[in-house]
């Protein structure tokens, strides 16, 4: 008999445990509908890149995640040869779920010319990825010595928006903790010969997209919504670009989304459930993040009154559309008093931390003294006297002291290939010149170079300079860079160590470039002095070469 009892117990126990538990289940594919070479879904929380859950999808492309975690959650899926795919999902008590998703695959040049391999021999930096040489075939190889049985490897500089992904070369593949994946190749006799082939990579336009067995659930609903901003996202960056290219100014981009905006309201209309209405307010908002030409002011106001502050829809991905809501409702005082109010009642510290740490960053890039006025302030009083806090003060005075039209402060640096040698103000004596603030860690500043390098061979004899400032942790560092593909055959300083340099140009983020005219004035910087704009930049200031 008791042996029985324990029996049942232990099973009552069981159950009870089950129905503490989220247990989230479907399929995984490729953009052909068909399993994928390794696919795995990963449950995370929105504060933190470490999973919580990871599963391998099976041969038939099921998945089963269990957690006790609730809130608002993400799954990642990710599989080889495809684009990854986050589904945010707002757990508010345990329960069963089944979502399967569909991935997009990797999205390539047309023409590839630079591509570089990163090895388990070098722990995959980038900084030490080596080029592979073109074949006449087409095709892209190296040849690599290792002590090894295998070598794994990814590939960067054949999917267009840099991610460094798995090769068309693979015995086998493994996670690379990112949302991609490494090829696996053996060695033999101390040595592996790995080729890339383009005409191999896999694609197809086919769109991402996820699916829920009950697609009229909340958690579905918000879902949705969620997914298609991300969509939105990666259309306007396109859109953006080819405008650009074009020869227009950036700054002067916009986007039709009224499609979108009818959809958006029309499904507020009839949507009851509080929770979908806010995420649907915030949809629409997104529409103005993303430059929308027109936008209702009102939805702006409504985000303040809908949407509770401590709102668990408030995360990573939507904390700008608060700031956005305030620009789209023009009330100035309205969301002030809703940051004041997140500030107070959100619990998420990490959250309110990232919404003033990111606001007050962008307002000092942007030369936004207004709003650098407004989160410095806040920021203050929230932080206190703690080290953030400090950091605050330290690096984001309320004043932006560099700005176009404004001289260039005083400077005096050690020559990196000269240190008994220092550049100066009057070094530039009479010549147009741009300080440059990077990296050779900083992915964005060594994806300048291309651009730079064109720039200084066609403008240098028009009087031009550029003093490149090295944020590197050693010299040494820059001296390596400049040994490979990109010379910088120019002048070079290194200024980690300098904060009071640093402080005084209030670089807080880089590349963080800055030309200055012969009288020692700012006349560009940032945005104006990168990608297809550098060269437009200098020629209105040099003027065209002869």
């Amino acid at each position: 008999m008791r042996t029985f009892m324990l029996i049942v117990s232990f099973l009552c126990a069981s159950i009870g445990y089950a129905q503490e538990q989220t247990v989230i289940s479907g399929r995984l594919l490729g953009h052909d509908k068909k399993p994928m070479l390794m696919a795995h879904a990963h449950l995370l929380k929105t504060s933190s890149p470490k999973p919580l859950v990871q599963a391998r999808a099976k041969a038939d492309g099921s998945f089963e995640i269990t957690t006790k975690e609730t809130g608002l959650l993400i799954v990642e899926f990710t599989g080889v040869n495809h684009m990854a795919l986050d589904v945010p999902l707002l757990i508010e008590k345990p329960m069963k779920l089944e979502l399967s998703a569909t991935l997009a695959t990797y999205s390539y040049g047309d023409e590839m010319k630079d591509v570089k391999i990163m090895t388990d021999m070098t722990n995959y930096a980038y900084d030490k990825a080596q080029p592979m040489q073109k074949q006449g075939d087409g095709t892209f190889a190296i040849d690599l010595q290792t002590t090894k049985d295998k070598v794994t490897y990814q590939i960067l500089g054949a999917e267009k928006t840099g991610r460094s992904i798995n090769g068309t070369q693979s015995e086998g593949f493994e996670f690379d903790d990112g949302g991609d994946y490494r090829s696996i190749v053996a060695a033999k006799d101390g040595k592996v010969r790995i080729i890339f082939d383009p005409s191999k990579t896999v694609r197809s336009t086919v769109e991402a997209e996820a699916t829920f067995a009950d697609p009229t659930s909340t958690v579905a609903k918000i879902a949705g919504v969620q997914v298609e901003i991300g969509k939105r996202t990666a259309i306007m960056s396109a859109a953006m670009n080819d405008f650009v290219k074009a020869g227009n100014d950036w700054k002067k981009f916009t986007y039709d989304w009224s499609k979108d905006q009818a959809s958006i309201l029309a499904r507020l209309k009839t949507e009851k459930d509080p929770l979908v209405r806010q995420s649907l307010l915030l949809d629409y908002v997104d529409t103005k993040s993303k430059y929308a030409k027109t936008a209702d002011p009102a939805i702006g106001l409504l985000v303040f009154k809908d949407v509770p502050p401590d709102s668990k829809l408030w995360m990573m991905p939507t904390l700008p559309l608060m700031k956005a809501a305030g620009d789209l409702s023009g009330d100035e005082k309205a969301f002030k008093e809703y940051l004041a109010k997140f500030l107070d009642k959100h619990p998420d510290m990490t959250l309110k931390t990232n919404m003033l740490m990111s606001q007050l960053m962008n307002a000092k890039m942007t030369n936004d003294e207004k709003n650098l006025k407004l989160y410095y302030e806040v920021a203050v009083r929230f932080f206190g006297d703690t080290p953030m806090g400090k950091n605050v003060k330290e690096r984001f005075s309320p004043v932006i002291k560099i700005a176009v039209g404004k001289a260039v402060p005083v400077f005096k640096v050690k020559s990196l290939e000269d240190t008994a040698k220092f550049i100066t103000n009057d070094t530039f004596q009479g010549k147009v010149y741009m300080l440059d603030f990077w990296a050779t860690w900083c992915g964005p500043c060594v994806g300048e170079m291309e651009k730079l390098h064109k720039a200084y061979d066609k403008f240098k004899s028009k009087n031009f300079q550029i003093l490149s400032l090295s944020l590197d942790q050693k010299p040494g560092d820059v001296t390596k860079f400049r040994g490979d593909k990109w010379k910088m055959p120019w002048l070079h300083t290194f200024v980690t160590d300098d904060k009071a340099l640093t402080n005084a140009f209030e670089v807080i983020a880089i590349p963080r470039p800055l030309l200055v005219d012969v009288n020692g004035t700012i006349v560009a910087m940032d945005t104006d002095l990168r990608g297809d704009q550098l060269e437009k930049t200098l020629a209105k200031f040099l003027g065209e070469p002869k």
